[in-house]
């Protein structure tokens, strides 16, 4: 099917009918025509039709409004003044033509009207203005009508030909968060903005040289040398701009590049005079800078770098450095963080500050990240051929990674390449990345989440975060920003936000690790506040992955030997068992050699007998070594059977299978604590068998002490913080909740007359009361000093809620008494359907019992929404 071509627009202003019957059948075949019969009536018709408009034939001689005054007109309207006009007239005097011509028309034509020659200038004319049109749009940006860059360049190069003895300056402008314009105050304001600013430079330096745009807001002047430069100059030019852009502060910095070499070219003479600009980004009182030795020394040294990147990643010329990461809890090395260096046969040894801005400019940065992924799971994976600890290691995922589509099969494969669980890789992606498109982030991060690797939201602190955006970014651990730490721990206690932060993590699930920890007292006031990891040269700085080894290896060794001690000495473990479950008898026997001095040593040949000595042995277990390749039943099935017996729960699962089979991911994703290949040392794994154990160990005590900080010291009662994460395994089954606010009264006055030793008796009384009037699932806290809170689960309604508060109360009237004072107890109650927070409903409750004291004392009242 052929596409219908639109036919053009002809304005005919004429106000005889005859001439205009007589151009509507010269002009129908090629054009459509609009007709008008005097001015008036034709601007009418160019108010509805001024876009599609491609020429205008005007009689002079009209009445209402006659051509003159038409043409006066439409050549002062801007949006008009660019349609061509013929005009038609009876009169061949050349005096006529040259009035028409000055008041702005095209061409003139005689009439009466001959066909061949008016279609040809008609079409002459507006192939010309067509084509001038698409010349204008090359030449000049549409936005602010400035030179565009291509355009500017040719400019430049001719003024350079025609004044070749003039000496000129080369300045660019760039708006400092230009983006944060258009994203706070829109894109209109920002385009406005960009006017403004055009405006100006044509003002100033329109008269003096060219200007142009080369991008979204950075413009450009080449200036004959007539001047020196001075801060207020640009002072003046940016108070003009805010005086514009209010309610914004706008902040401009200028590069100039003073032009000597003339051979260089134009787009290079433009990235020295922006690279001034950059170079003063960000620092206040600074307007302008001149491109120098200095920066042109960093020119060259950026050129460099990039002239040799990918012959130095081809060549393994980048290392990775391990910076190790210390669990608080005990002081011992739990991960790393990799890091890049660029070992340069000529340079040496190059930080990654050096070239890693550059890198994520230019975009080898995604090369460089898939390199170091791959480095980082080969070290892994020998480390485990090693039988060293299984830890962790933290890699950078660049913002150029995040939009790339195969992210996530980059990342699988390179996992599954060196037989590692997803989990083994943790991806750190910096917090400012997470603002700038949330929501590709958020689809990216969580799939990545879905396969199993691990998400740390890096440099937390450093830029800037929506408590709402974090809330919805799915991550597992946040890194706190290494100047935030040194700030924060810098403070009192009492000020900063540091628990804030911890608080809130907690809340979230997630664990936090602190970057830059240089001192001791820092350590400890992280560890006070319940940090979990911390990283900095207090312990160790980023080291070569050959040093990093022999400090996991050496921990490894004092870990062992502090356990075999433990085991020697049977003073802190009851004697246990360890049961090996494998198919060949030969290598249960070599298994019994190894450990028969530190274990009662279990055996079972297949499912059946494994599972007998599990009920044997119930709670005398300290680690079942598992063979993945049992015959019959088949592997994953025993491993789940174990790992789902209550009674083994806590007991460490050691599998052990072949080399390079899928044996290794299938035990570690089910849940095994570890995995060792056959053939394999019995040295290798005594010690990964002692290490699992020692592990499992400090969980439980990890458990126990963070069960304890779950717990007033007083009551055993739950305290603030053991309520929130009860309150977070409420299920919607669990409602309606009745949530008490209890205050015990008249505790001060006891305090005060008796002595705290009293009070305290009073306080441990009412919290076995408490413990007496409810179930074993209900949860009771004690919120400091004489307030406690119960949340009594599935209440069946606000009488049955009263009730039990009032019991509650007139219980302790009671059984609380010391001497002659008699301690009463008042309550608040809501009736919690489990919207909103816990401590909204505690707040409900709140208010409740200040209306129960207001009325009297030792009695309950519900809330009323």
């Amino acid at each position: 099917m052929s596409r219908m071509i639109t036919k053009k627009k002809i304005l005919v202003v004429e106000d005889n009918a005859i001439n205009r019957m007589m151009l509507e059948e010269i002009l129908s075949p090629e054009y459509t025509m609009l007709e008008a019969e005097n001015g008036q009536e034709a601007l009418s018709v160019l108010e509805r039709e001024q876009d599609t408009v491609s020429l205008i034939l005007l009689d002079i001689v009209m009445p209402v409004m006659d051509g003159y005054t038409f043409l006066s007109i439409v050549k002062a309207d801007p949006v008009l003044s660019s349609i061509p006009v013929i005009v038609t007239t009876n009169s061949d005097s050349e005096e006529d033509e040259v009035t028409a011509l000055s008041h702005g028309a095209t061409d003139f034509v005689i009439k009466p009207y001959k066909p061949q020659i008016i279609l040809h200038r008609i079409a002459s004319i507006i192939s010309l203005r067509e084509t001038a049109a698409m010349i204008n749009l090359v030449q000049y940006d549409r936005l602010t009508q400035l030179y565009s860059k291509e355009f500017f360049y040719q400019k430049v190069r001719e003024a350079f030909a025609q004044h070749p003895e003039q000496r000129y300056d080369l300045l660019c402008s760039d708006i400092e968060n230009f983006k944060l314009v258009n994203d706070v105050f829109g894109l209109p304001a920002g385009d406005k903005l960009l006017c403004d600013l055009a405006d100006l430079l044509l003002r100033h330096a329109g008269h003096h040289g060219i200007c142009g745009r080369i991008q979204a807001d950075q413009f450009v002047c080449l200036l004959e040398r007539d001047w020196d430069y001075t801060d207020d100059m640009f002072i003046e030019s940016a108070e003009e701009i805010n005086a514009l852009s209010k309610p914004m502060t706008v902040v401009i910095k200028w590069g100039i590049y003073p032009i000597e070499d003339k051979s260089l070219s134009v787009e290079q003479m433009c990235d020295r005079a922006i690279l001034a600009a950059h170079s003063i980004k960000g620092q206040y009182g600074k307007y302008f800078a001149t491109y120098d030795d200095a920066l042109r020394g960093k020119l060259l040294r950026q050129q460099a770098i990039t002239d040799n990147m990918e012959s130095a990643l081809a060549g393994g010329q980048f290392e990775v450095y391990l910076q190790p990461k210390y669990r608080i809890a005990d002081e011992r090395l739990a991960g790393a963080e990799a890091l890049v260096r660029w070992n340069h046969p000529e340079w040496g040894l190059q930080l990654p500050g050096e070239f890693i801005p550059l890198f994520e400019k230019n975009g080898f940065i995604t090369k460089l990240d898939q390199y170091i992924w791959d480095r980082a799971c080969a070290i892994l994976r020998d480390w485990d051929d090693r039988g060293l600890p299984p830890i962790s290691i933290s890699v950078n995922v660049s913002r150029a990674d995040i939009y790339n589509a195969d992210l996530a099969d980059i990342l699988t494969h390179t996992v599954e390449k060196y037989g590692l669980p997803p989990s083994r890789l943790h991806l750190e992606i910096t917090e400012s990345a997470y603002t700038e498109n949330p929501s590709q982030i958020i689809l990216t991060v969580s799939r990545l989440r879905e396969l199993g690797f691990i998400i740390e939201m890096d440099d937390f602190g450093s830029g800037y975060s929506s408590l709402n955006m974090l809330n919805e970014m799915p991550i597992d651990v946040l890194k706190l920003d290494m100047k935030f730490i040194q700030n924060e721990t810098a403070k009192p206690q009492s000020q900063g936000a540091l628990r804030f932060i911890m608080a809130l993590a907690r809340w979230m699930h997630l664990d936090v690790v602190a970057e830059g920890v240089e001192t001791r007292s820092q350590l400890e006031r992280l560890r006070e506040i319940g940090c979990d990891y911390v990283q900095g040269y207090y312990f160790a700085k980023p080291m070569p992955c050959g040093e990093f080894q022999e400090l996991l290896k050496k921990q490894e060794e004092i870990a062992a030997l502090e356990l075999e001690e433990a085991w020697k000495s049977k003073d802190e473990l009851p004697e246990r068992v360890l049961l090996v479950v494998d198919e060949d008898p030969q290598y249960r026997a070599a298994v019994r050699g190894t450990f028969e001095d530190q274990f009662q040593i279990a055996e079972a040949e297949n499912e059946t007998a494994a599972m007998d000595c599990l009920n044997r042995h119930k709670g005398k277990l300290a680690a079942v070594i598992l063979s993945m390749t049992l015959p019959g039943v088949g592997d994953p099935t025993l491993l789940q059977t174990l790992l789902r017996e209550r009674s083994v729960w806590e007991v460490p699962i050691i599998a052990t299978g072949p080399a390079g089979s899928s044996c290794e991911l299938t035990a570690l994703q089910l849940g095994a604590n570890d995995f060792e290949s056959k053939p394999h040392q019995q040295e290798s794994l005594r010690r990964r068998t002692l290490r699992v154990i020692q592990n499992a160990a400090a969980w439980r005590r990890e458990r126990a002490l963070r069960d304890e900080a779950f717990r007033d010291y007083l009551t055993g009662l739950l305290n603030r913080r053991g309520l929130d994460a009860a309150a977070a395994s409420l299920r919607m089954e669990d409602t309606p909740i009745a949530v008490y606010l209890f205050d015990l009264d008249h505790l001060k006055e006891i305090n005060d007359t008796f002595g705290h030793q009293e009070g305290d008796q009073i306080i441990k009384t009412f919290s076995d009361l408490l413990r007496s009037h409810t179930r074993e699932g209900d949860f009771l806290c004690r919120l400091g000093g004489d307030e406690f809170v119960a949340v009594i689960k599935r209440m069946s309604s606000e009488a049955t809620a009263l009730k039990k508060g009032e019991e509650i109360c007139r219980a302790v009237q009671q059984d609380c008494r010391s001497g002659r004072i008699q301690a009463t107890c008042s309550a608040g109650l809501v009736l919690w359907d489990g919207a909103g927070t816990m401590a909204e409903a505690v707040d409900q409750a709140d208010q409740a019992l200040y209306r129960a004291k207001a009325n009297h004392k030792g009695g309950c009242c519900l809330w009323k929404g």
